[in-house]
């Protein structure tokens, strides 16, 4: 859709899910499906041609992200018995586990510069969000509470993580430091927020909410200010991307 929900263009359309797009280079799509029987990675082009299965097997494969180069995609999988963060190359070779905790890690998200990965584990009890280097060395804490804490986004330039926690009851966006420190929220609306995606000059997030009674897409600025739906129909909306 355009950035202000107009002309909304369906580029999949198959009997089963298709959910989580995230961009990638070259103008294309990652997103998840079930159409094979199992839940596996695609990868298409940015108006839905040229759809191909990245993944194939047994496990569930899920929460794609590209690195803004466009070389690497980082995802989760319980190939192993439960989640945890694999690289892969863009066409699908190369798979490589990162993670070996008996938790489940998922929702990996790229540094802008590539070298690091965020992802949310429950390895301490509960869900936190962690960092570590692209190759799965130097595994960080990033936050630390009694709340659950996911799904957390790069800004562009690398400085701060916005994420979705739940530490004062109810999904809301919150944002951070990239070292975890200095968390405040975003929204304060006491339904479900989430899944928070930054445009490229670091102005504006979109993310989604329950706030009118059903999920919706919303954008607003970098502070939180300025809060709109961009989708506002009856069926469920959510997990937007920007395309960069």
């Amino acid at each position: 859709m355009g950035l202000d929900g107009s002309n909304p263009v369906n580029i999949t359309n198959h009997p089963a899910s298709d959910l989580d797009p995230s961009w990638c280079g070259s103008g294309t799509l990652t997103f998840v499906s079930g159409r094979d029987g199992n839940t596996n990675i695609y990868i298409m082009s940015a108006i839905g041609t040229d759809q191909t299965r990245l993944t194939d097997g047994p496990a569930a494969d899920h929460s794609p992200a590209c690195s803004s180069s466009g070389d690497q995609i980082a995802y989760s999988s319980d190939e192993n018995g439960n989640d945890d963060i694999h690289v892969m190359n863009p066409d699908g070779s190369g798979q490589q586990r990162l993670t070996t905790s008996a938790a489940a890690d998922n929702h990996p998200a790229w540094s802008p510069d590539g070298s690091k990965i965020a992802f949310v584990s429950d390895r301490d009890g509960n869900q936190e969000i962690y960092v570590m280097n692209s190759d799965g060395t130097g595994k960080v804490n990033l936050t630390n509470n009694s709340g659950g804490d996911s799904e957390p986004s790069w800004s562009p330039n690398g400085a701060k993580i916005a994420f979705a926690s739940n530490r004062n009851g109810a999904w809301e966006i919150y944002m951070m430091q990239s070292d975890g420190s200095g968390a405040f929220p975003l929204t304060n609306n006491g339904t479900a927020d989430g899944a928070p995606s930054w445009n490229i000059t670091g102005s504006l997030l979109v993310s989604h909410s329950s706030r009118d009674g059903n999920d919706e897409v919303y954008r607003m600025s970098s502070v939180g200010s300025f809060q709109t739906n961009l989708t506002n129909d009856t069926s469920s909306d959510s997990h937007a991307d920007w395309e960069w």
